[in-house]
């Protein structure tokens, strides 16, 4: 059945690549240049969460119909109610991502409509939430009884945004969920994550070429698909024993949303709206692009090696770490006075 999928999904995305054109103008949902925040030459479609949602549709529908394929995260099947819970929160992700796109959707009510449905969709499966984490630097279990909805909402709205302000040059954000789910592939040798990967790689393709951008719809959906395969790979198949790897995996996106909302705070703008103060605006001033997105990709991938594969501890890694990222900062924002907030 896998080798049937794996045949599918390549004539489908041979099929888009072919006549991709076409396909655009179908759809016809473009970024297009206004020389203030979106500053591309030409307007782009923005259809990297289109592609990825019709070939997770394949996928999900071989689930339904052949249930212990993929999703199990292997070690268990999903209950039914988890079931619809992940595909309510996916569909409910990439709509308002893709309408964001079409229509741009005022970062309040994003906030607002991912809570609902965020809420939503823990109400129906209590598994989704995190009621316990472990850390590397501390004995016990930490339980969230009572507050472990809370905290879930949170978790997840965090998680989704810091990725959502990552995103600025092409490729920047593909880059980071293939870091991301190459990470869960590791832990989990599980067929849904190498086709991920390998659905990131194309999409990646066709936004290095100028073909398309991933857009809030793409970046959207990667991210509650990331969040939810992360609960569950802690929480349940235990695959990721401390919750400290998930920090660190996100540590270079979370510090660049906490430095970016204590700037606009501080010059009292609303920390959802966009300026030019992003890490990627700063490298882009001067840097290349591709240089840019290197430079990002090392930021990324240090903390893992630092925690992961060098086997420092919590601290250590941190400080390092963070240390690091204000060099950094200092550095490519040397020549300009102050933050530009226009």
């Amino acid at each position: 059945m896998i080798s049937l999928l794996v045949i599918l999904l390549i004539i489908l995305n041979l099929s888009i690549f072919l006549t991709f054109d076409k396909f655009a103008k179908i759809i016809n949902v473009y970024d297009t240049p206004d020389k203030k925040l979106k500053l591309h030459k030409k307007k782009t479609p923005i259809l990297g969460g289109l592609i990825l949602v019709i070939n997770y549709f394949i996928i999900f529908l071989f689930q339904i119909f052949y249930s212990n394929f993929f999703l199990s995260f292997e070690k268990r099947l999903l209950e039914v109610q988890d079931f619809f819970s992940i595909i309510l929160l996916v569909i409910s992700f990439f709509l308002i991502g893709f309408y964001d796109d079409k229509k741009n959707l005022s970062p309040n009510k994003k906030i607002i409509i991912s809570i609902f449905v965020i809420f939503l969709s823990l109400f129906i499966s209590q598994n989704l939430q995190i009621d316990k984490i472990s850390l590397s630097f501390y004995d016990h279990k930490i339980f969230f009884n009572k507050f472990s909805f809370i905290f879930t909402v949170f978790s997840i709205l965090l998680f989704v945004n810091s990725l959502n302000f990552y995103d600025g040059i092409n490729g920047q954000s593909c880059f980071f969920f293939l870091i991301i789910f190459i990470f869960l592939f590791l832990k989990d040798m599980n067929i849904f994550y190498l086709l991920t990967i390998i659905l990131i790689f194309f999409i990646l393709t066709l936004n290095l070429r100028n073909k398309l951008f991933l857009g809030d719809s793409g970046i959207f959906l990667l991210s509650i698909i990331a969040s939810i395969s992360l609960i569950f790979e802690h929480n349940i198949n235990k695959n990721i024993l401390y919750a400290d790897e998930i920090f660190f995996l996100l540590l270079f996106p979370g510090l660049d949303l906490v430095r970016l909302t204590v700037i606009r705070i501080t010059k009292n703008k609303n920390p959802f709206y966009g300026d030019r103060n992003h890490i990627h605006h700063l490298l882009t001033k001067k840097f290349s692009i591709s240089n840019s997105n290197l430079i990002l990709l090392i930021y990324a991938i240090t903390p893992i090696i630092l925690f992961n594969v060098l086997n420092l501890n919590f601290y250590s890694s941190f400080l390092i770490f963070l240390f690091m990222y204000f060099v950094l900062v200092l550095i490519i924002s040397s020549h300009d006075k102050k933050y530009n907030l226009n």
